[in-house]
């Protein structure tokens, strides 16, 4: 291993290159977890080193370089960043598409409209690149999204995984004569950890193991019904085959497989079931995984933060919650908890809650905060509470400027953004609108922010106005010589305690926002390149939103000195969260077309004029959708 310097500062450990330019396998993961971990860019050898126990930083950093996805030069890959064939030579200009695809998710699949004065958690698909260095891949690259519905043996899925991701014209990349892609796995998990039926939905997000042969979810139930159950299952390619014909993966304790009692099967699917101790169900919660220790954290509904280990068998071939040295652990009683967010550095997690809290808890190897009570793992001895309203996001934690954001929709007088640092001993509010009919959730930083020092850039929302209508306001930083002073020990990233004048209402009356999603995609246009994705629930203002449910993107590049809509789809009841996959070269000929994309479901059924397949019209189901970064079509 070699620290390499790359590009504005930024220091990366890598792998070190062979003789031979021998290929290395790397792959990328994008789930929910990789927008709230994210990463201005560290400025010293020390902190760099450490962040390399989180691959969510080397995942960042590789993402704002760009892949080329063209006749790999390992010689020119390594000169620049120090690991094999990664095609950094040029940047090329990406088409418009010409369509998407959409496949149902079956009836009332992903839906929960953010209705107001209902809490929306927001549920996002995870996405596995099987390796970033080489081209996109047909068969081994792929998505999941849960259902939101009660699994069937041979009937309705409650998970579902597709492949051959790539397609939706004649062009693309994955060709054929389908426009849709292929069901890589379906199966029905509504199984405890004996084996017996359960009843519950999966309505939280996917997690994904480093390999991507393994995917962690959680089944929330209610108390009387057993409580929430964490499912770890190790799928097997074909198994299922559609949406309405899930299979049964094979009841398992321990990852050995070799067909023994309690053990994985020699081949095939199996699934590791872990019912919550306290029995009490997950409503927002998704799990976070922490690579470096095989790890998993999931609060419950309530305020109980719950451990979980050996997940994935890198560390023990037997997963298991933590049930000594104070865990579970208590965050806010009576509280539904966000899902938790690990800071690696500080060994400090963060968590939202129902109950208007921002909170920490300190793990073992924590560095930084005190315990209310006892000795680690424990809770931090402070927390934010600014008033008694619901936080339906997770946080957004920077390790690197050591400082912490929650979305509040009412803090007392308007919608806000509130930092704080790692111990959450001083906070920085600034005011989104002072309309409070609905729920806020998580902003994204810009590409100047995430490849800076934490004195560049913006943090964008979709906050509020008088109306409650959504409008797209941003905040910059200011270190040094501000007024007044950061009222943080570590001044650097500290957030202007205003938004700047610039703002853009993206809905024509009161309507929810869903998170933002951010992506740098360098082989775009130079002037478009850094992108927010988006959607409302109803009165889009996007062109091709009809007034109702849409999905819309805004070009950030450069901090732009307005901001307009750039690409709008109607998509009923707006969409979920959404997730993005690769920054690849899709210019014909010899491009990827297709292979640079957004992924999301619906929160409505699909009807005669907004259909989930477009080529078999389904109507009155979820839908799982595919749209292009460029065009949004």
């Amino acid at each position: 291993m070699t620290l390499a310097a790359v590009s504005g500062g930024v220091f990366l450990l890598v792998r070190a290159v062979s003789a031979h330019g021998s290929h290395t396998r790397v792959p990328m993961i994008s789930d929910w977890s990789h927008r709230h971990l994210v990463f201005s860019q560290p400025t010293s050898y020390e902190k760099a080193w450490r962040l390399q126990s989180d691959p969510r930083y080397f995942q960042q950093v590789v993402r704002r370089n760009g892949r080329g996805g063209a006749v790999h030069e390992p010689e020119s890959d390594a000169g620049r960043f120090g690991f094999p064939s990664l095609d950094w030579r040029q940047h090329q200009r990406e088409k418009p598409f010409v369509r998407d695809w959409g496949q149902s998710l079956g009836a009332g699949g992903s839906t929960g409209a953010p209705i107001t004065g209902v809490n929306w958690w927001p549920v996002f698909p995870a996405k596995f690149s099987f390796d970033v260095t080489a081209t996109p891949d047909c068969t081994n690259d792929y998505v999941v999204f849960p259902t939101n519905v009660a699994g069937v043996t041979a009937g309705q899925a409650s998970i579902i995984a597709y492949n051959n991701l790539y397609k939706g014209s004649l062009m693309a990349f994955c060709g054929g004569m389908t426009f849709n892609p292929s069901v890589y796995w379906s199966y029905n998990t509504n199984f405890n950890n004996t084996g017996a039926a359960t009843n519950g939905t999966v309505a939280t997000s996917p997690v994904l193991s480093a390999d991507g042969t393994k995917v962690a979810f959680v089944e929330t139930r209610t108390a009387v019904n057993g409580g929430a159950v964490l499912h770890v299952l190790k799928w097997h390619a074909g198994d299922g085959g559609a949406i309405s014909t899930a299979a049964a993966p094979a009841t398992a304790t321990v990852w050995t497989a070799d067909g023994a009692a309690g053990h994985c099967p020699t081949a095939g699917a199996c699934m590791i079931s872990l019912v919550f101790n306290d029995a009490e169900p997950d409503t927002g919660s998704s799990p976070y995984y922490d690579y470096a220790r095989d790890t998993m954290y999931i609060g419950d509904d309530t305020g109980v933060l719950h451990k979980f280990v050996n997940v994935f068998g890198k560390t023990g071939t037997t997963p298991a919650e933590v049930l000594s040295g104070n865990w579970p652990i208590t965050v806010d009683t009576g509280g539904i908890l966000t899902s938790p967010v690990l800071d690696g550095i500080s060994g400090n997690l963060f968590t939202g809650d129902s109950l208007g809290h921002l909170s920490y808890v300190r793990e073992t190897f924590s560095s930084a905060g005190t315990c209310l009570t006892g000795a680690v793992p424990c809770l931090g001895s402070t927390f934010i509470s600014p008033v008694l309203h619901v936080i339906p996001d997770a946080p957004i934690v920077d390790p690197v400027t050591e400082k912490v954001f929650i979305f509040f929709g009412n803090d007392g007088t308007s919608a806000s953004v509130i930092q704080s640092d790692i111990t959450l001993s001083a906070m920085v509010v600034a005011p989104l609108g002072t309309g409070t009919a609905h729920h806020l959730h998580s902003g994204a930083f810009d590409n100047t922010y995430l490849t800076g020092n934490g004195s560049a850039g913006r943090l964008y929302m979709c906050g509020s106005s008088s109306t409650s209508a959504p409008t797209i306001q941003r905040i910059g930083f200011t270190n040094t010589g501000r007024m007044p002073v950061s009222p943080f020990a570590n001044p650097i990233g500290t957030m202007n305690a205003a938004v700047d004048s610039v703002t853009l209402a993206v809905a024509t009356g009161s309507a929810e926002c869903s998170p933002i999603t951010e992506f740098f995609n360098a082989n775009a246009p130079a002037a478009s390149q850094d992108q927010l994705f988006f959607g409302v629930q109803t009165a889009g203002a996007g062109a091709a939103c009809v007034a109702g449910g849409c999905v819309m993107s805004i070009n950030v590049t450069s901090t732009p000195a307005t901001l307009a809509i750039g690409a709008s789809i109607a998509e009923v009841n707006g969409p979920s969260g959404i997730i993005v996959d690769n920054n690849a070269n899709t210019t014909l000929p010899g491009g990827f077309s297709q292979a640079s994309s957004i992924y999301f479901s619906r929160q409505g059924n699909s009807t005669m004029t907004n259909t989930c397949d477009t080529v078999n019209l389904i109507v009155g189901v979820g839908c799982a959708v595919k749209l292009t970064q460029s065009s949004l079509n």
